[in-house]
């Protein structure tokens, strides 16, 4: 019977020969998921979904991990890191991500997942990070993962929050039920909110590049006032809004100040043989806006959104906006727990209650 001495679990340096290949693995990964085959709602990855997340110019290339199979020198898995600062209560660390862990679904239950995730860490305590954050959802089998890693390394595995709700923009539902299996109640449900609002602003619009100093300034403000905060790079934040596969709106002042914004970007969401695109709710920043400027800028990113052929949006709600105006301007909230932890490599004194958190998914 095969086991994880079949195989080479090793650390590689990302190159773009590698992303076609590592594309159709992990795509493969996420659609032979046994929820998915059930219920759909995977992903079709992109190249440049795959770029959008692992090119950013802070990424070390050098943190990621990959699984060999000795026979056929296949590979089967991949774990990536994205880097990352972190204010926690106004204290700077330097974080790792572990994201997208995917192991070919011929390959599975023989340790690959485990013996990467243990990689993993070794490469991010050597590297000198303050701690590494991951999220899984209640009751699937990758928070088990890290609870191995955690007991193999010795380092803490810590509940930092749980994420209790989703947010889901319906444009499109008939469209939608092709890729994700609704209860015909849901969709009736649903089906009221496809409609997009009027836009009852002239002060939203469309993100331009020479708006990004504002951006990176809003950004950087919400960090400072959040109890712990995700630190953007400027740089990050400008290539990402450069990328043609992004929506970003804007909403400036009366005297042509940016004090708020959204951004997301596209994806095709996948099941039963068909994909549709679908976008993903990146960065909310509304803190300075009032409910009708936030519907407005709410109802003009989903207007864009339509005419890009999204299907529909979705995200975690990270509790760091206020999620009222959004349900006015058809965004539906419901129940999804997902609990985010936290690998706790040099001790970071932590909050016993978590009242305030910003921080983005991927």
């Amino acid at each position: 019977m095969a086991s994880i001495n079949d195989y080479v679990v090793e650390q590689f340096t990302l190159k773009n020969s590698d992303i076609p290949g590592l594309v159709k693995l992990l795509t493969s990964a996420f659609q032979e998921d046994e929820a998915a085959e059930e219920e759909g709602a995977s992903i079709e990855l992109l190249e440049d979904n795959f770029k959008l997340i692992f090119g950013v110019p802070s990424i070390d290339k050098e943190m990621f991990v990959r699984a060999k199979h000795k026979t056929t020198n296949e590979i089967v898995g991949f774990l990536g890191s994205l880097k990352q600062r972190l204010s926690i209560e106004n204290k700077i660390y330097n974080i790792s991500l572990p994201c997208w862990l995917s192991v070919h679904s011929l390959h599975r239950k023989r340790g690959i997942a485990k013996a990467m995730g243990r990689k993993m860490k070794a490469m991010v305590i050597e590297r000198g990070y303050d701690a590494g954050i991951t999220y899984h959802d209640v009751g699937q089998k990758g928070l088990e993962t890290s609870q191995a890693v955690s007991r193999d390394t010795g380092v803490p595995l810590e509940l930092l929050t749980f994420i209790k709700r989703f947010v889901i923009r319906p444009l499109n539902v008939d469209d939608a039920m092709a890729v994700v299996k609704i209860h015909w109640i849901a969709k009736l449900f649903l089906k009221t909110k496809q409609g997009v609002g009027k836009i009852k602003s002239s002060q939203v619009r469309l993100y331009n590049p020479t708006d990004i100093d504002q951006i990176c300034d809003l950004s950087a403000n919400l960090s400072k006032r959040t109890q712990i905060a995700l630190v953007q790079d400027c740089e990050d934040l400008k290539w990402k809004l450069s990328n043609p596969r992004v929506i970003c709106v804007i909403h400036e002042d009366k005297h042509g100040k940016i004090d708020g914004f959204i951004n997301g970007w596209e994806f095709l969401l996948a099941g039963f043989g068909k994909a549709v695109k679908f976008g993903w709710l990146d960065t909310i920043h509304t803190y300075n806006l009032t409910n009708k400027e936030t519907i407005s800028l709410a109802n003009l990113f989903s207007s864009e959104a339509r005419k890009r052929g999204w299907k529909g949006i979705q995200t975690p709600f990270i509790p760091y906006f206020d999620p009222k105006p959004f349900r006015k301007a058809n965004f539906v909230l419901y129940p999804k727990k997902i609990g985010m932890y936290f690998f706790n490599i040099t001790n970071i004194s932590l909050p016993k209650k978590v009242k305030s958190i910003y921080y983005e998914w991927r």
